[in-house]
């Protein structure tokens, strides 16, 4: 399995008066060549876009910022649909030169990598389920989750710009991270994503970024974590997603009757199971409990490699393998 950075964003933060001398800029070396164009108060100038860089102008009231947003498998001429890249020491250095060059361009080498913050950074791994029936069905199991501790629902249930049948989305409460699984195939139209349950976890605040780096420098740091994709991905994963096959309430509690010899065991193991639905959430399903064991009784699921986290009863499909199984 490939993790690998799939998004990086660079801030540089200006005041007006040279915010406003590159936007100028901007626009007269765009003349015949690309298109900038303004929507709202963001101007978008697509002179890098076919080499994986989108470049923004964020006018707000009382900052100005450019921002380079970039496709690292893009820039390296690879495709994220088909295959991520994978970074190792020598494709981030070159990475990171192409970068410094597209920065140095742009900007008459005013400006380099170093002048900007990195202020999000999204680590993505492509899981090949099979098909889009299947991508869907682990979509809707992962809805039932629920509530995870330290995040909330991203998107209101009511919010019809959103199909909640094609994602799962989380953002943190205030520690800056963000947690999504999504139908790529949906997202991307194409149709060589079939069957792409795409996973993405989120740094998108300073905070966030300094829990896995210490570096202060902007290059070091997406060094750093770029190095470190898999370690950050699976850190924040396995905070939110149970281990452990998905079946139905009655296969898990049976599941749980015939492997755990303990009754003691299969009575918690159990009342967890059948908790989840009924409070809609793992963590208050946990909370309700107030086990101080409550880490060994999910140890015991994972023993047996089961999900405490169930197929509703109005889904057709009735078992799904441990996504953790494809991340191996």
């Amino acid at each position: 399995m490939i993790y690998a950075p799939h998004t990086f964003e660079l801030s540089l933060i200006l005041n007006t008066d040279k915010f406003e001398i590159c936007k100028s800029q901007a626009y007269k070396n765009a003349k015949g060549k690309y298109r900038v164009y303004q929507k709202e108060d963001v101007w978008y100038d697509n002179a890098f876009k076919d080499e994986g860089v989108k470049i923004e102008y964020h006018s707000q009231k009382y900052k100005k910022i450019i921002k380079f947003i970039i496709n690292p498998t893009k820039m390296l001429d690879g495709n994220d649909i088909k295959k991520l890249w994978k970074p190792n020491s020598d494709n981030i250095s070159k990475m990171l030169r192409k970068l410094e060059k597209y920065i140095g361009c742009y900007f008459d080498y005013q400006y380099e990598l170093d002048d900007f913050k990195l202020t999000r950074i999204d680590f993505t791994v492509n899981i090949d389920v099979g098909d889009r029936k299947k991508v869907s069905a682990y979509i809707k199991v992962l809805h039932n989750i629920g509530k995870v501790k330290g995040f909330k629902a991203k998107y209101d249930k009511d919010d019809s710009q959103i199909d909640q049948d094609l994602s799962f989305d989380l953002e943190g409460n205030s520690n800056g991270v963000e947690f999504t699984a999504y139908d790529k195939e949906a997202e991307s139209g194409q149709k060589e994503a079939k069957g792409i349950l795409r996973m993405e976890v989120r740094l998108k605040r300073q905070k966030a970024i300094h829990n896995y780096t210490n570096e202060t420098k902007t290059s070091k740091q997406i060094k750093r974590l770029a190095s470190k994709s898999k370690d950050i991905f699976l850190d924040i994963f396995t905070g939110i997603v149970p281990y452990g096959d998905y079946c139905k309430k009655k296969d898990a509690v049976k599941l749980v009757e015939d492997n755990i010899s303990k009754q003691r065991h299969r009575e918690k193991m159990i009342r967890m199971i059948e908790l989840i639905p009924k409070k809609k959430s793992l963590y208050l399903a946990q909370k309700e409990m107030n086990d101080r064991n409550i880490e060994k009784i999910m140890k015991m699921f994972a023993e047996i490699n089961l999900s405490p986290v169930t197929i509703s009863k109005r889904h057709e499909t009735k078992s799904l393998k441990n996504l953790y199984s494809y991340l191996e």
